[in-house]
């Protein structure tokens, strides 16, 4: 009985393993995402063009610049994304000079379309579809929400959450 538990553990060991190799590998075949430097604190927030939800519009994150951004990586099937939602649509809503931008990871436009109706948020999603921004980004769970001021540059990382109103409130204030 023992042996049968210690052969499944390593086999789980060895697919979780590969399955940590193969989502940490280097993207070079990706737009300029292998040479450049990982984003941090201090650096200036790589910048990204992607199509919006609604108004078939872009959304790029130059154009932002003069504002705070709260640049919220995400996912519909993310129970901790979820529960921040509503936070980062009060910030939107009730903070001027701030603009939240949820980058939805790889979903369809009907299900990320249907999550925000379902939850009357409205606040700006951009569609990585293909998953570049999170791999400039350097995303590695979800939520990653990043603080970036008015000159563009990051000054803040939250790794997995959720992220609460008060949290969020407080990380913008020492932006401000």
């Amino acid at each position: 009985m023992a042996v049968q538990w210690l052969r499944r553990l390593a086999l789980a060991a060895v697919v979780l393993g590969g399955l940590w190799t193969w989502i940490s590998r280097p993207e070079a075949h990706q737009v300029g995402v292998a040479d450049a430097p990982a984003p941090r604190v201090g650096v200036p927030a790589p910048d990204f063009t992607l199509p919006a939800l609604r108004d078939a519009q872009l959304i790029r994150l130059s154009d932002l610049r003069g504002r705070i951004v709260v640049l919220n990586f995400w996912a519909t099937w993310c129970p901790p994304c979820r529960v921040e939602m509503p936070a980062l649509h009060h910030v939107q809503h009730s903070i001027p000079d701030v603009v939240v931008v949820g980058v939805n990871q790889q979903e369809s436009v009907e299900r990320v379309d249907r999550f925000m109706r379902e939850q009357a948020l409205d606040f700006p999603i951009a569609l990585d579809v293909q998953g570049e921004v999170n791999r400039l980004y350097r995303v590695r769970a979800l939520p990653t929400t990043f603080f970036i001021d008015r000159a563009g540059v990051i000054r803040d990382i939250v790794y997995g959450g959720p992220l609460t109103k008060a949290l969020i409130e407080s990380k913008v204030s020492a932006l401000r």
